[in-house]
């Protein structure tokens, strides 16, 4: 078990500096294409997004958490799942291609048509590459996974910044997301010594199946939920405000995604190994959420105290329209921050078929409180967003606790620090963002730096009266 520890522990050290360095990295190449590119060219790729969320879905997870999950594993089956996947991405392309063009009438914009036929090339790219970065993954070999997500991503965004400056317009964030599949992929097989033999069995494809269709299915509602949003306000709003929208939502969700992601990404393997040890599970998992909550709660919440110099500093003044809709949309990024291991929690014990059952009810009110919210711009519907989920996240937080016997009690003791540090940082933050406002007369740079500056000396003063352990 102690070699389990510290796979977990190496997982999320490098999964960690990846994800650190990719953020940073996205941020940059965001900020420069931002004060390159027009809104409606990050609404016309926030409309194709309804292709880019399926593809994250189904190259990240689908049918290779099946390879992670098993305990046993074959080289045929492996070549089975490696013929399935590629196939599977052919078959997504085409759906993709042939429904490129209602898209495009549906959002009136021509545009949106050969983008998502473009950007549907994910698929066919990750379906190579799905085995290996399962097989990556099940050995734990995080280092590997996250020297071949920052080459990737510094690629990428290379060539999109070079394109942007070059008057490529959209087709820039295109080649943003296309790149870093390809490049992905590839560093993959160089990575990776297996190769797949010419070989398919549908009975080993089925067995395989019978895990990741539940995951699948799962991904399937989970996409229609991500994608609501986005339908609602291309249709109703438009182009430049759902660009608006996207990249307020795109701001909020990067510690979710890329500091959440690093402990969600390890401890399912990790969780998968220990599965049948509930205590052991449970430790696990209140400390995952603890560690979580440390970062993404003081994060998620200066981002919003400092909204307005963050994006004109960062993202350049025409953005400052997103300064309500960013800050509406952190508490509902706070809570979604430790809210994304219960995936890995259901899934390593067998059970997507909650999270599955969960998402198709959220559905319909999801799509609902949206419409209405649409009725009064961006702003309403980023509160119709974060109410819909604030107002249930403990329901289905409490559904996936009790299939590892940890109560509510146990899981807001295990939040309780980071909370409390974190309204203490919040409410002499708001004070100190008063005074450095009267002091340096508005200038947003000095505002920003030395409001962040006190909000972490008061963060980490908190957090050392309310645990000492915790803080060391």
């Amino acid at each position: 078990m102690s070699t389990l520890k510290q796979k977990t522990v190496s997982g999320v050290i490098w999964t960690g500096l990846s994800k650190l360095s990719m953020q940073l990295v996205l941020l940059a190449v965001t900020a420069i294409l931002a004060r390159l590119l027009s809104k409606d060219d990050f609404g016309i790729v926030g409309m194709a997004a309804i292709i880019t969320v399926a593809i994250g879905m189904v190259n990240d997870k689908g049918l290779g958490m099946a390879i992670v999950q098993k305990k046993e594993l074959k080289l045929t089956q492996l070549s089975t799942m490696f013929w399935g996947s590629v196939a599977f991405g052919v078959l997504l392309y085409i759906v993709s291609f042939a429904i490129s063009y209602p898209l495009a009438h549906f959002f009136r914009n021509p545009m949106v048509q050969p983008v998502v036929a473009f950007i549907a090339l994910g698929f066919v790219i990750g379906g190579f590459g799905i085995v290996q970065k399962s097989m990556l993954t099940r050995e734990m070999a995080f280092k590997k996974l996250a020297i071949i997500e920052i080459v990737a991503v510094l690629s990428s965004g290379g060539i999109a910044v070079l394109m942007a400056l070059s008057g490529f317009g959209v087709w820039s964030l295109v080649a943003n997301v296309i790149g870093r599949d390809l490049i992905s992929v590839v560093l993959l097989w160089i990575v990776n010594n297996w190769r797949p033999q010419f070989y398919f069995a549908m009975a080993e494809f089925k067995e395989f199946l019978s895990f990741s269709a539940n995951v699948l299915a799962n991904d399937g509602a989970l996409y229609l939920i991500t994608n609501a949003d986005v339908t609602v306000i291309g249709r109703l709003l438009g182009s430049a405000a759902l660009g608006v929208y996207s990249l307020a939502l795109y701001v909020v969700k990067l510690p979710v995604t890329r500091l959440s992601g690093i402990v969600a990404k390890v401890v399912f393997p990790a969780f998968s190994s220990v599965q049948d040890d509930v205590p052991k599970f449970k430790a696990g998992y209140l400390k995952a959420i603890k560690f979580i909550a440390l970062i993404t709660f003081p994060l998620l919440a200066g981002l919003a105290l400092f909204a307005h110099e963050f994006i004109f500093l960062i993202l350049g003044e025409k953005w400052l329209d997103m300064t309500p809709v960013l800050i509406i949309l952190s508490p509902m990024a706070m809570l979604k921050s430790v809210g994304t291991i219960k995936g890995s929690v259901l899934m390593a014990v067998g059970r997507p078929d909650i999270e599955l059952k969960w998402n198709l009810a959220y559905l319909a009110p999801l799509v609902g409180s949206l419409y209405w919210g649409a009725q009064f711009g961006l702003v309403g519907v980023a509160a119709a967003f974060t109410l819909l989920y604030v107002a249930t996240f403990l329901i289905i937080q409490q559904i996936t606790n009790r299939q590892i016997n940890v109560s509510m009690i146990d899981f807001f003791s295990a939040l309780s620090e980071s909370t409390l540090a974190t309204c203490a940082m919040v409410g002499l933050g708001l004070v100190a963002r008063y005074l450095f406002g009267r002091i340096f007369n508005g200038k947003e740079l000095f505002v920003f730096l030395f409001g962040t500056l006190f909000c972490v000396f008061v963060y980490i003063t908190a957090l050392h009266f309310l645990d000492k352990k915790l803080f060391n």
